[in-house]
């Protein structure tokens, strides 16, 4: 079956999760702006089961998925802590979780060259998706900018489904 074939039998909404990771953001003293960009993007595709504003820990960050899941999300889009400084550990907290990793960051930076140059090698947006007893959940783990949350919307929005179809197979 061809990707044209796939996407025509993939499912046609979802609900959806978004998680922003930030120190400010969660003490109130940064406003949110990447995580609101993207309920309202995924909004045109799917249902928002979820929202919250975690600080940079491993903990917060697993109970934020946890609480998503839960609430019925079938694609979680986290924002902030993909970066390469100590306080960034979304990475270092999503990827043990995946059972299968997609190639997205490699996508993501591809674009975000085009865009930035080599600024993009210090990205590392990931995606993958965590399989449960009952059904599968997919990540996707963006930078915490405006900027780059478009550059990854754009690429989220248009495999989104086909994503999805080959995750609850």
């Amino acid at each position: 079956m061809g990707v044209e074939e796939h996407k025509k039998s993939a499912p046609k909404g979802f609900r959806f999760g978004v998680i922003t990771v930030s120190d400010k953001g969660s003490r109130g003293k940064r406003k949110d702006e990447a995580g609101p960009l993207i309920i309202k993007e995924l909004s045109e595709l799917g249902e928002n089961v979820y929202y919250k504003i975690v600080p940079d820990d491993k903990i917060e960050i697993l109970v934020a998925i946890a609480e998503a899941i839960k609430s019925g999300a079938e694609v979680i889009v986290t924002t902030g802590g993909t970066g390469i400084t100590s306080s960034d550990v979304t990475i270092e907290t999503v990827t043990p979780l995946f059972d299968k990793e997609l190639e997205f960051g490699e996508i993501f930076r591809y674009k975000s060259y085009e865009e930035i140059g080599y600024a993009a090698i210090l990205t590392r947006a990931t995606g993958g998706v965590i399989r449960g007893r009952e059904r599968s959940v997919v990540i996707f783990s963006l930078p915490g900018s405006v900027n780059a949350v478009e550059t990854g919307l754009e690429i989220i929005k248009s495999e989104v489904f086909h994503v999805l179809k080959h995750a609850l197979e």
